[in-house]
């Protein structure tokens, strides 16, 4: 299925898209992992606090345990057993993962769309990456092609008697 992800303004979001939902069948599962796993509990709402509207993220475990207050093995430890019990899939991209988190136990609007599309929200730290964001060299300006032309063309001074129309196949 081919994924896409369109930018809304704010002021075009739905009003359901501030609310979640909880299935009430599940109520007793979450009631369980809040008593036998608290971290997995933690981190599970963690994920559902950033989701995005298909229930999805990508973030690493440093995040999460870092806001957590957690090491990153237990966190590692309580999303294996939070994929084992089916609270959220994980999904390979490189060395890293995306997660997804289930819709029959949370989702946001409506409930028939909730696998109409997959995109992410991605959430990576300053002190994940190989070097500081201040110490990376700018990246370069990418060149306005319209400007050069522009300026080309009022230095050839091209009247309309000179241009030929282009027929294109």
């Amino acid at each position: 299925m081919m994924s896409a992800s369109v930018a809304t303004p704010k002021k075009d979001k739905p009003n359901t898209f501030g609310w979640l939902q909880v299935e009430k069948k599940s109520a007793s599962e979450l009631k369980r992992l809040a008593i036998t796993s608290p971290i997995a509990m933690a981190s599970l709402m963690y994920m559902v606090e950033r989701m995005s509207r298909s229930n999805a993220l990508v973030v690493g475990l440093k995040a999460i345990a870092l806001d957590l207050g957690k090491t990153e093995r237990s966190v590692s430890t309580a999303l294996a057993l939070l994929e084992k019990h089916n609270f959220i899939e994980r999904i390979k991209i490189g060395t890293g993962y995306a997660y997804r988190v289930n819709t029959r136990v949370f989702w946001q609007g409506k409930r028939g769309a909730r696998f109409a599309y997959f995109s992410a929200e991605v959430i990576a730290l300053e002190c994940e990456q190989s070097t500081p964001v201040d110490d990376r060299p700018p990246l370069k300006a990418v060149p306005n092609r319209g400007d050069q032309f522009e300026q080309e063309f009022q230095q050839k001074n091209v009247g309309a008697e000179a241009q030929q129309e282009i027929v294109l196949d």
